[in-house]
């Protein structure tokens, strides 16, 4: 009999490896996930969608489901083996599994498969997707001398804008007035389009699908023409429109440790969902250890707040109605040990300088971090002549130490385990029937949502797309008419551990046999049988 596969922790998972452990789980779990393709990329990869529920119990969609996503950002792949910690957890845990009976997981531990393979292998310059644009002394990013990595590349040269550090001459810094040098260039490594001596610059047109959502969105410069302009956040996108079912939402990435949600328009939200999103954020923080914090203040403190106009917390919050939260995991600068709010508060010259020593200590005492230092080498370049290649690649910033990966998504498993807990949940209560006259029966009741979040969950859902009301409708066999009051009751929303009175009039038979059906995407369903007498 197949098992559930181990989580690696020791590196980061190519395509074929996380197909590989995606597949084995669905093997050895059939009752629990169902593993579907959401869409093929553009290089034929497929963004996998892990569906966990147990089906004796009803239907995924006709739960209510929790949503998490990672690694839309091509280097940040810490997010997927996060987001694989809770499928394990949830395959393997019986303590958990029960939230299976009632609950719904949506799991996409890689958004963009493309861009994370790129940055697996090659590690070069990309945040989501790059597409080369030839330009005259455009640089084209490429493994010049072999090793399989695109690192960067050196040169003397007295006008350069950078200088070895005083104190680790493997770093380049930005030179200060009272530097003697020698001073030099930097760039990526790779070969320049129609080279004439000038200044260099990427050959590259960057994309960042986390300003690509259909939410406060404008064109900045490394958003896509259109909202939804790449297959896989447009297949995702359609994915949360059709499942109304889904009430709260994770993505994971790999900034400075913190739990970011969204900041709504001029900063202001409606209290009743910033309460209940800071009452959501104090259960992280307790849990993770992670500092919560509005999207808008994650910057150095003197630095006016920031905008992220198409990113899916505000897409989550203002489109789809529900808590959706950004987890940052960290980078390399955790993993040495440099806290969020020291790297906030600090200058760009201590980031540049102290903290990348800090870095490259913690690289030199762990051998096994993912920042694959190499030490410089002269390579003679086809167009700048005398070179040295070498350092790590621009991305290496970006990636925390594995294991510390490995205690944090337990932490986070935890809190998403904790807050799938406060999901709306549909509830039938006090049903009676009396007989008030020959033939003529009175059915009464409640309708309730047990649940700490409402039916809408955000006060935004009632103009979503996705939003539909509470239903309560009676079951009549042939021969059983209502004579009063609707067949169905419809209800705008039920807030948490609220009721909405009940009550029918119908013409029967005694001893007839009816029942009594209550359901909402986010809320689930429920039904009760009753008899006539």
């Amino acid at each position: 009999m197949a098992s559930v596969p181990d989580i690696q922790f020791d590196t980061w998972y190519t395509y074929d490896q996380l197909t590989a452990f995606l597949q084995a789980c669905a093997e050895a779990r059939p009752d629990l996930l169902k593993l579907d393709s959401l869409v093929a990329s553009p290089e034929g990869r497929q963004v996998w969608l892990a569906t966990l529920t147990d089906p004796t119990t009803g239907a995924p969609e006709d739960k209510p489901a929790y949503y998490v996503q990672a690694n839309v950002h091509a280097r940040e792949l810490a997010g997927t083996s996060a987001a694989l910690r809770l499928i394990h957890t949830l395959l393997t845990d019986e303590a958990v599994q029960a939230r299976l009976r009632e609950l719904t997981f949506y799991v996409v531990p890689r958004t963009n498969p493309d861009g994370a393979e790129y940055a697996v292998t090659l590690n070069g310059p990309i945040r989501s997707r790059s597409v080369i644009q030839e330009k005259t002394n455009g640089l084209v990013p490429q493994d010049l001398d072999g090793d399989g990595k695109i690192r960067m590349m050196r040169w003397e040269d007295p006008a350069g804008p950078y200088v070895q550090d005083p104190e680790d001459p493997r770093l380049l810094v930005s030179r200060l007035p009272d530097d003697e040098g020698p001073f030099f260039q930097q760039q990526t490594e790779g070969l320049i389009h129609d080279y004439d001596g000038r200044a260099i610059s990427l050959a590259i047109k960057s994309f960042d699908f986390n300003r690509h959502y259909p939410a406060s969105w404008s064109h900045t410069v490394d958003a896509a023409e259109y909202p939804l302009q790449h297959p896989e956040i447009h297949a995702i996108a359609e994915f949360l429109f059709e499942h109304n079912n889904i009430f709260a939402g994770i993505d994971y990435h790999c900034g400075t440790q913190a739990l970011l949600r969204v900041s709504g328009k001029a900063g202001e939200l409606p209290e009743s969902d910033l309460e209940l999103m800071l009452e959501i954020s104090a259960v992280c923080e307790r849990l993770t250890g992670l500092t919560p914090m509005a999207s808008s203040d994650y910057r150095q403190p003197w630095r006016k707040p920031i905008s992220l106009p198409g990113n899916s917390d505000e897409f989550g919050y203002s489109v789809l109605g529900i808590p959706w939260f950004t987890i940052e995991l960290g980078n390399s600068y955790s993993s040495a040990g440099i806290a969020a709010k020291d790297y906030f508060a600090a200058d760009s010259q201590t980031r540049e300088r102290d903290f990348r020593r800090q870095v490259l200590r913690f690289v030199d005492e762990n051998p096994d971090h993912p920042w694959d230092w190499k030490p410089w080498t002269e390579f003679d370049h086809p167009q700048l002549g005398r070179v040295e290649i070498g350092g790590t690649g621009s991305g290496n910033d970006i990636m925390p130490h594995p294991r510390h990966i490995a205690d944090l998504s337990v932490k986070t498993t935890e809190f998403i385990l904790q807050h799938s807990d406060w999901h709306p949940q549909i509830a039938l209560s006090a049903l009676e029937t009396i007989q008030v006259s020959d033939g003529i029966y009175r059915i009464r009741g409640r309708v309730a949502n047990v649940g700490i979040h409402s039916t809408n969950v955000m006060s935004t859902a009632a103009a979503s797309r996705t939003h539909e009301p509470v239903c309560v409708a009676l079951e009549l066999p042939e021969g059983v008419q209502i004579v009063s009051r609707p067949a169905t009751y419809e209800f705008d929303a039920l807030g948490p551990r609220s009721f909405r009175p009940l009550e029918w009039f119908v013409a029967a038979s005694a001893s007839a046999q009816i029942s009594v059906r209550a359901s909402h995407p986010r809320a689930g369903k429920v039904q009760v049988p009753m008899t006539l007498d």
